[in-house]
């Protein structure tokens, strides 16, 4: 029998937003990301959207803050692509979210939701 494994749909993770589309932005994700539905991001001092990686610097704080979540799979692996993300005000299904996996030393799920907060985006289980 043939198993299929099904991709994360478009905006799948939101619980709920804001009225209207405040909670959403369009941007600019960078050449070279592909990206799943759900994906937390992050700017990359250029302006563009990659993938969140989480990283802190030698005091434990983040480097860089989440940005928003990415609202569709995207493909930019040849070039920069205009996307659509969730921003602000929104509860989302963390499971459903892709972000940093634990490292060794640990804290990048609770890095990631405390920067998700910053933003007004809270995460249920």
């Amino acid at each position: 029998m043939t198993v299929f494994t099904e991709a994360a749909h478009t905006a799948e993770f939101i619980l709920s937003e804001a009225n209207g589309h405040r909670s959403r932005e369009n941007g600019t994700l960078a050449s070279g990301e592909n990206l799943p539905a759900g994906t937390v991001l992050q700017d990359n001092g250029a302006g563009k959207l990659i993938a969140f990686d989480g990283d802190t610097n030698t005091a434990g704080s983040l480097v860089t803050e989440a940005a928003g979540i990415l609202l569709a799979a995207t493909d930019a692996t040849d070039g920069d692509v205009e996307v659509a993300y969730v921003a602000r005000d929104a509860e989302v299904n963390l499971k459903l979210l892709t972000y940093p996996a634990e490292s060794t030393a640990g804290g990048e799920e609770a890095d990631t939701i405390a920067s998700l907060k910053l933003l007004g985006i809270i995460t249920r289980d």
